[in-house]
């Protein structure tokens, strides 16, 4: 059997993520130990048994997607050939493993650079009490899309007393996106989208205002790390966060890893990329079934032929 391996992002996190498969498999051990070593902690111990508001913190939360990510990775693809990649988010890392472009070791100093950096460069502001730098606008409109980047454009604001940006930061599917910046403006941005009859607005738990102009620096901070990573061609095809296309010169990848930080997501574009190449069968390698879940909700019904495989079948 062969797939297209997908790999989740942050907030597929929980206490307890990838226990049973450390426990099972010694592959999976090897990475969790490796892992360990670079970080310089012991994030294992973190992973299993919390708190969880110490794993939700990004420079934690990110370092544990990869290494889970992959874990699960270095079992599954013993028995489901690997044919295609891409990851959300901070899952891009992982894909970039898994199609032999990134080596393990250099992944989780990505990633905890990447981490460190945007964890730095959250903005000091105060938030409303159960709202958040980020939130998910969920609605069937056919013109979502378009409202959304509408209430962003009205929304932001670069002068006096309400100044603050938000944009659209992932587009996940026809029915649902990510906007992202400071608390005021996203605030500002929900009740516009109520007022339009968009009325299921969630705000995520997340610290920062990810994917956004906001996480520049970090941006600009990590593109000096990467010019002491090597990347290569992936033997393994891999599509692109920030594209939502098939990239393969080590060059492009790099500058992706960069302005994904502050770019949205392009994961609508990148599953439809890989559908429309022929690519019908699908894995979620990580912890939960957040992906598995979106493709099966908002892909699988117009794509007859599509099919996504149960994670916990071949585990």
């Amino acid at each position: 059997m062969r797939a297209c391996y997908v790999f989740p992002g942050q907030g597929s996190q929980y206490v307890g993520m990838g226990k049973g498969i450390y426990d099972k498999y010694e592959s999976a051990r090897e990475i969790f130990h490796t892992s360990n070593e670079i970080l310089g902690f012991d994030i294992t111990d973190l992973m299993f048994n919390g708190p969880e508001e110490e794993l939700r913190k990004t420079i934690n939360c990110q370092p544990a997607i990869l290494l889970v990510n992959l874990a699960y990775f270095s079992v599954l693809n013993k028995k489901i050939d690997c044919i295609l990649t891409l990851g959300h988010s901070i899952g891009e890392y992982s894909a970039l493993v898994a199609s032999e472009a990134l080596s393990l070791e250099d992944a989780v100093k990505l990633v905890k650079i990447r981490a460190e950096s945007m964890a730095k460069y959250i903005p000091a502001e105060t938030l409303k009490q159960g709202t958040s730098h980020m939130a998910a606008v969920l609605n069937d409109n056919p013109k979502l899309i378009d409202l959304v980047e509408k209430a962003c454009e009205k929304c932001s604001s670069y002068e006096g007393i309400d100044k603050g940006i938000v944009q659209i930061a992932n587009i996940n599917s026809p029915s649902q996106i990510i906007i992202s910046g400071n608390n005021n403006a996203v605030i500002r941005a929900a009740e516009y989208l109520k007022n339009k009859n968009i009325k299921k607005i969630v705000y995520l738990k997340v610290e920062g205002p990810f994917h956004s102009v906001l996480m520049k620096p970090a941006a600009e901070y990590m593109e000096k790390a990467l010019e002491n990573i090597k990347i290569k061609k992936p033997t393994i095809p891999y599509i692109s966060n920030s594209t939502g296309g098939f990239v393969s010169e080590p060059d492009n990848i790099k500058k992706s890893l960069v302005e994904q930080i502050y770019n949205p997501v392009e994961w609508k574009k990148s599953l439809e990329t890989a559908i429309k190449n022929g690519f019908k069968t699908f894995l979620e390698s990580g912890s939960g079934e957040k992906q598995a879940k979106l493709l099966s909700r908002d892909y699988k019904p117009p794509n007859k032929g599509l099919d996504v495989l149960v994670t916990t079948d071949y585990i």
